[in-house]
């Protein structure tokens, strides 16, 4: 039995908004078939300089030790910032993972579908019932995207392979990101409609880096922000609880003072009673000793 060619489909994909996973494709039977790779930890490890970086389409080496068929795997992002109804903005980003020799245009035909789809389908949701959509309503579609373009790319590999960066190849140059871009405009090739991603697609994509940047900045604002608010919070709580024990300190001062002048008040009145009525006694009896009444 022949090995499985990995070179013509994807092994994992994900489509994550603010660092946040919301819908993961899996291709299990490549997957069981690599043992020494975690894709879920791999993305996991990445994600986070990705986000943060101006570049917006883009491949990492996922390692250089993880080797299907003697050939590395290679990790590919595709961010897009889109605005939310209330004005906010959030930052999708798709990343796959797949084997080095897979085309490069069928990847980013694929991821630029997916987001594509996703946008379209988030704001249908919102139209209609006015929230956010459910984990697993998107993720038959992002499955069925990736499945069709596997097919059309078995069906017709020249469409994809045309300018794209290929083992051997010398008609492309790299854009910097690790994935090529035809060194011609226009069409990536013959027969090749809007269902597969042009070469001057990646150009226009990248003129949202500032965007991105902006978005990353803002979101770090928020983060610092509300870090200050909560070492704020931390202050006001500190200096509420030294009120509280000033407080109970001197609560404890003025009611000894008060029990003190208590008991002083009733000393002060059983003298005085206690005085009256030797007077009106030793009136009666004598003084001072009362004589009169003891003899």
């Amino acid at each position: 039995m022949s090995p499985p060619d990995y070179s013509k489909n994807l092994l994992y994909a994900t489509l994550t908004v603010n660092s946040t996973t919301l819908f993961t494709y899996e291709n299990y039977k490549l997957i069981h078939s690599i043992t020494n790779l975690n894709c879920s930890e791999a993305i996991s490890q990445e994600l986070g300089l990705i986000n943060a970086s101006k570049t917006l389409i883009g491949s990492i080496p996922v390692s250089s030790n993880v080797k299907v068929t003697n050939t590395n795997l290679a990790l590919y992002f595709m961010k897009k910032v889109i605005t939310n109804g209330d004005g906010s903005n959030d930052l999708m980003t798709v990343v796959t993972i797949a084997h080095n020799s897979l085309s490069k245009t069928m990847i980013l035909s694929v991821m630029k579908k997916i987001i594509d789809k996703y946008i379209e389908f988030r704001a249908k949701v919102d139209t209609i019932k006015g929230g956010q959509p459910s984990t697993g309503e998107f993720k038959p579609i992002m499955n069925k995207i990736i499945e069709q373009e596997e097919r059309n790319y078995d069906l017709k590999p020249l469409v994809y392979n045309y300018g794209s960066i290929e083992p051997g190849g010398d008609r492309t140059s790299s854009n910097g990101n690790g994935i090529g871009n035809n060194n011609k405009t226009g069409n990536i090739g013959p027969g090749s409609g809007s269902d597969v991603i042009q070469p001057n697609n990646l150009l226009l994509a990248n003129e949202e880096v500032e965007e991105v940047r902006q978005l990353m900045l803002d979101n770090i604002n928020k983060l610092m922000s509300r870090g200050n608010r909560i070492n704020s919070l931390v202050d006001q709580t500190d200096r509420l609880t030294t009120s509280s024990l000033v407080f109970q300190k001197k609560a404890q001062q003025i009611r000894q003072k008060m029990w003190l002048s208590k008991y002083k008040v009733m000393g002060i009145l059983v003298s005085m009673v206690v005085f009256i009525l030797y007077l009106i006694v030793g009136d009666l009896c004598g003084y001072p000793f009362f004589d009169r009444c003891v003899n």
